[in-house]
């Protein structure tokens, strides 16, 4: 069923003060720029309770903290001068006001929850709070608010809740669509879930990059490597300690391959190559 969100930009710049909606539904949703506070202040949900995602990069990898406030204002302001490592901030509120303090901090729970499953972010929280009690009917009504955040978020190409595992853990048990690769004395095994590349627990990748390797691959090899997500095998190759997301099917084939390569004539499904599959879907 198709859905409708609206983006407004308020000061007419593609990444100045932005707000989201969605049609029929209670949240409301505010990004701006660090050096936007003051505009986003002078706002009226700032004066609201929400929950609030501040958003960064350090030493080239995403870092977040999830927080919330009652109202949402003076914890921003406090993280101007305190947190450094953050150039966005993504406030979420009620529409129509009707959000509890108790609702709240069950969200900010929730999502650090969640955050802290998903793979290549970085979090500024320490540990997550503790969920509070809310009654049954409270809590249908912050997990739609949560899937609204998720859906928002996804919509705007925010990933930084990415984590199919639990899509993965069940689509895994069917060989149904899983994409391998057969060569250089390793096999790999993938599956593509919401658009994302998943190279699949187990899968092997080889010892050593080739000379002519990229220095992103080579990099992102070592990062996966000094993660643990790539571990050496027996036979003297690197093993997939866990299923892990890919943005493009190149960029998974090159760390399996150690070299540069072309994913989509490198991944097949049976005997036919994922380019062949795709074209024959035009």
């Amino acid at each position: 069923m198709g859905r409708l969100i609206r983006l407004f930009l308020v000061d007419g710049e593609g990444n100045g003060l932005r707000t989201v909606e969605i049609s029929n539904m209670t949240i409301h949703t505010t990004l701006f720029p660090r050096q936007k506070i003051k505009a986003f202040s002078k706002r009226e949900e700032s004066q609201k309770p929400g929950v609030y995602i501040l958003l960064g990069l350090e030493d080239g990898k995403k870092k977040i903290y999830i927080g919330e406030g009652d109202p949402v204002l003076p914890r921003l302001k406090s993280h101007v001068l305190k947190k450094d490592f953050w150039n966005e901030a993504i406030v979420f509120t009620s529409k129509d006001g009707y959000i509890t303090k108790t609702q709240i901090q069950y969200i900010e729970s929730e999502l650090i929850d969640i955050a802290n499953k998903t793979q290549d972010i970085e979090m500024e929280n320490g540990n997550s709070p503790a969920k509070p009690n809310i009654s049954e009917v409270d809590e249908a009504e912050v997990n739609q608010f949560i899937d609204s955040i998720k859906l928002i978020l996804s919509s705007l190409g925010i990933d930084i809740f990415n984590n199919v595992k639990d899509q993965i853990d069940v689509a895994a048990n069917n060989d149904e669509n899983i994409y391998t690769i057969n060569r250089k004395n390793v096999v790999a095994n993938m599956k593509i879930i919401d658009y994302k590349y998943v190279v699949l627990k187990g899968s092997k990748s080889v010892e050593d990059c080739v000379i002519s390797a990229s220095k992103g691959t080579i990099n992102r090899r070592e990062s996966l490597i000094e993660n643990g997500i790539l571990k050496r095998d027996t036979d003297g190759n690197y093993i997939f300690t866990r299923d892990y997301i890919f943005n493009s099917p190149s960029t998974a084939s090159d760390v399996i391959l150690g070299s540069s390569t072309n994913g989509r004539i490198e991944w097949k499904y049976k005997t036919k190559t994922l380019k062949q599959i795709e074209e024959e879907s035009f």
